[in-house]
């Protein structure tokens, strides 16, 4: 008697192991099912939680309107706000160069005997002409951008980009400020000259000049040039060597 109910005992333990082993294991993926379910829930929370890659346009050209450094009343050293500007209106802000000027930074030629004034805080001279001036960088431009822009956009800018980075930026149907040459001429070594200034000594160069990158088709690139031209065509290989040596400085524009 003894012996049927352990036989009958250990027939209910074997058909009750069997049946939990039907239900938790799937014989094909060698998994159970609260695994797969779990599995798979991870795999939709990553797919949720993955940016989706801006698209790229290989060849793009952006209708950036074109604003004249020269129109009165001229700033015949403005290039740098001139394109920014040029840069705004794309965005649908009503901006114009004398109007960016006036939200400019400024420093003096010289600080002192020894110093010249820092292009990375404030406009260096006279804007509106004359060969006493050296520009603005990209610091002071940003600042302006951001005033203009407020909340709307984020203004992304720095030298921290390769150019193959920016072209991506243009590419995803940005236009890019850029400090650049006059006649986008590629400068060379003896084209620069040591700038001491408070903060330390920089190398500058009367070739500055500013432009808006407006398109790119193969290694035709296109910009707009302050000196009044408009889709101004340059080879991208001179572009990337302009970018590299004027110390890789750049802004655009960033949906929030």
């Amino acid at each position: 008697m003894k012996k049927k109910k352990l036989k009958r005992l250990l027939l209910g333990m074997f058909v009750l192991m069997l049946f939990f082993l039907l239900i938790f294991y799937d014989s094909k993926n060698g998994q159970s099912p609260f695994e797969k379910i779990e599995d798979e829930l991870t795999l939709a929370l990553s797919d949720e939680e993955q940016t989706p890659e801006p698209e790229y346009s290989e060849v793009i050209q952006l209708d950036v309107p074109l604003e004249n450094q020269f129109d009165e009343v001229a700033l015949g050293n403005g290039c740098e706000v001139t394109a920014l500007s040029m840069l705004l209106n794309f965005y649908g802000f009503d901006t114009n160069k004398n109007q960016l000027a006036e939200e400019l930074a400024y420093v003096p030629l010289y600080e002192d005997y020894y110093h010249h004034g820092d292009p990375r805080e404030g406009f260096v001279g006279n804007i509106y002409g004359g060969d006493s001036a050296m520009g603005v960088d990209v610091e002071p431009i940003t600042d302006v951008a951001e005033k203009i822009v407020k909340e709307q956009y984020e203004v992304i800018s720095g030298r921290d980009k390769s150019f193959d980075e920016i072209v991506k930026v243009l590419q995803s149907g940005k236009p890019v400020w850029m400090i650049a040459t006059l006649e986008l001429q590629v400068p060379t070594d003896a084209d620069f000259f040591q700038w001491n200034t408070q903060n330390g000594e920089i190398l500058v160069t009367a070739l500055i000049h500013s432009v808006v990158i407006t398109g790119i088709d193969g290694d035709t690139m296109y910009v707009n040039d302050p000196y009044g031209h408009k889709d101004r065509e340059v080879s991208k290989e001179d572009l990337a060597a302009i970018y590299e040596k004027m110390g890789q400085q750049y802004l655009y524009l960033e949906e929030i």
